[in-house]
């Protein structure tokens, strides 16, 4: 198998092992032509234009364009999460999330989220994976367009990969300011006081997720925020102590029953950590409804976010 010379040296920040499954995966994506990845009643892509007929029965029944609006109607959440072994100095810190931008999806999507952002106050930026629609093929229209809605941020950006995503996309956005991280920790630091930010490579399609590895080395008492595309890992993530879990993949559903109940998802995770708020046991965590859309520019009863991580000590 051919890997590009600017890819190996990821290896070493991957793990070896999950280097060797995310080429290998890749490659079989590319191979197969854009088969589409599926679990459960998902696996009807592969044999049906789910898509094609999710289009025809919204049209059919007249819900079409009230869907294509609800798409750009991007609602600001706000998340104030409490952590008892905040430091001081963190009281008040600010993550905002951004998830499946699926950014290339539709031509005024990037403007449109541009303008959502630009008023608010955070900290940080974590981008919880999914830059493109497509599972494979060419990325470079979704890489573009994800670097052109954060051109101006002037806030430190992190980023993890998600089940839509190739490696070959992590050096054009590193380059443009925009930090991976790959089974791999960053602390951050106010004044004397530390935040270990931890994320893993995606454990939905991939599976190339290291979470011990992405703990190496971080300071044993600090509080751990863990980025973690799909929220799948929730037992692991607090098996392992970390204190708040942001995740993603799950797009609250898409198209939901009126009171945001999900139609479809993947199984991949409990119905009650797929989208908003939840505890499981000692962790805290928070799921993303998406900032994007996948497959079609459309919602219902679901609406696009962005989130506004407030951490508090107490």
């Amino acid at each position: 198998m051919f890997i590009p010379e600017e890819l190996q040296h990821y290896a070493a920040r991957l793990g070896e092992a999950e280097f060797a499954a995310r080429m290998a995966a890749e490659q079989g994506m590319l191979d197969c032509r854009g088969a589409r990845q599926g679990k459960g009643l998902f696996r009807l892509e592969n044999k049906i234009d789910l898509y094609g007929l999710i289009e025809f029965c919204l049209k059919l029944s007249g819900f079409w364009n009230r869907a294509v609006r609800n798409y750009f109607d991007i609602q600001v959440v706000k998340n104030e999460v409490r952590l008892k072994n905040l430091p001081p100095e963190f009281d008040g810190y600010t993550i905002l999330q951004l998830s499946d931008l699926h950014s290339d999806l539709h031509p005024d999507f990037p403007e449109r989220v541009k303008e959502i952002i630009a008023p608010l106050v955070y900290d940080c930026l974590a981008l919880t994976g999914d830059f493109r629609t497509c599972t494979f093929g060419e990325h470079s229209g979704a890489t573009v367009a994800t670097i052109d809605i954060l051109a101006e941020l002037e806030q430190p950006k992190f980023a993890i990969l998600g089940n839509h995503d190739f490696l070959a996309k992590v050096p054009v956005m590193e380059a443009a300011g925009i930090r991976f991280l790959l089974n791999e920790h960053i602390l951050l630091r106010r004044g004397e006081a530390e935040l270990c930010l931890i994320g893993i490579d995606d454990p939905n399609f991939f599976k190339t997720h290291n979470l011990e590895r992405a703990l190496d080395g971080a300071p044993p008492d600090a509080t751990k925020v863990l980025l973690s595309h799909a929220p799948q890992t929730c037992t692991m993530a607090e098996e392992k102590g970390i204190d708040l879990l942001i995740a993603g993949h799950t797009h609250g559903g898409q198209i939901c029953l009126p009171g945001g109940y999900l139609i479809m998802h993947d199984r991949s995770a409990p119905r009650h950590i797929l989208s908003g708020a939840w505890r499981e046991g000692k962790l805290q965590g928070y799921t993303s409804r998406g900032t994007g859309c996948s497959g079609l520019p459309v919602r219902l009863n679901c609406p696009a976010e962005v989130t506004l991580h407030t951490l508090r000590r107490g």
